[in-house]
């Protein structure tokens, strides 16, 4: 059976490895590349008035990696008196990783699971700052709901996801393999480029509930896993295969 890993270069090796190990074979076909964007004075401001904010939230994996890299640059250690979040697991380990202490929702990994948290309701977050680390664009909705509940909110766009075209995707998908989505966006970019993905995937596993949802909606056989860790993402193949 083969298995058609997404994730941008660099971030695919470990689950590429775990999938031999589960029997499959893996295939690599990035949707998206990660781009840094260069530094520019507000960005700049954000990292060095980091210590203004009660709350931090990253939003992706990525945006957690990029904004340490660049809070290191200003902070010899992170500024006290944070409340750091992630949108989920694999979100937080990278900011677990760097020492700090870190809150995310406990089963719905997205803007809907972090404003369901009681730190983040308008009690909590009235008359404070909150700053967001995320990629160029996206969606407004933890922001324009925080606002709502009377935080100030701002962003740090700290890098840009640039899709993969690839000509090769009938070929790729040619076997009727089984595909690993990382979010909402990859779905949209390989559906732009394979319009018939339904027809030609044997089904799609991806980590988030809207993703799922945007899926089957277009007719896709859809497993969705608990989070986008390597071990979620090899359980929901697991269950695939098993039941199959």
């Amino acid at each position: 059976m083969q298995v058609v890993v997404t994730r941008p270069a660099g971030q695919q090796q470990a689950l590429m490895e775990a999938l031999s190990q589960l029997g499959v074979t893996p295939l690599h076909r990035p949707l998206m590349r990660i781009e840094a964007l260069a530094s520019n004075a507000t960005l700049r401001q954000s990292m060095i008035d980091l210590d203004h904010y009660q709350a931090v939230i990253a939003i992706s994996r990525n945006a957690a990696e990029h904004g340490l890299r660049w809070m290191d640059e200003f902070w010899p250690q992170p500024p006290v008196g944070i409340d750091w979040y992630a949108v989920g697991p694999t979100t937080a380990e990278v900011l677990q990783q760097a020492g700090l202490r870190v809150r995310m929702p406990m089963q719905q990994f997205d803007s809907e699971g972090l404003l369901a948290l009681a730190s983040l309701s308008a009690k909590r977050v009235t008359g404070t700052k909150v700053l967001i680390w995320r990629g160029v664009g996206g969606r407004e909705t933890l922001a324009s709901v925080l606002r709502q509940r009377g935080a100030q909110v701002d962003y740090a766009e700290l890098y840009q996801r640039l899709a993969v075209t690839d000509q090769d995707w009938p070929q790729v998908l040619a076997s009727r393999p089984l595909l690993l989505l990382s979010s909402s966006q990859a779905l949209d970019i390989v559906s732009a480029q394979v319009p018939d993905l339904a027809q030609r995937i044997a089904a799609l596993v991806v980590p988030s509930e809207r993703a799922a949802t945007q899926a089957r909606a277009q007719g896709i056989t859809t497993i969705q896993a608990a989070s986008a860790r390597d071990e979620d993402m090899l359980a929901s193949v697991g269950q695939w295969l098993h039941n199959d």
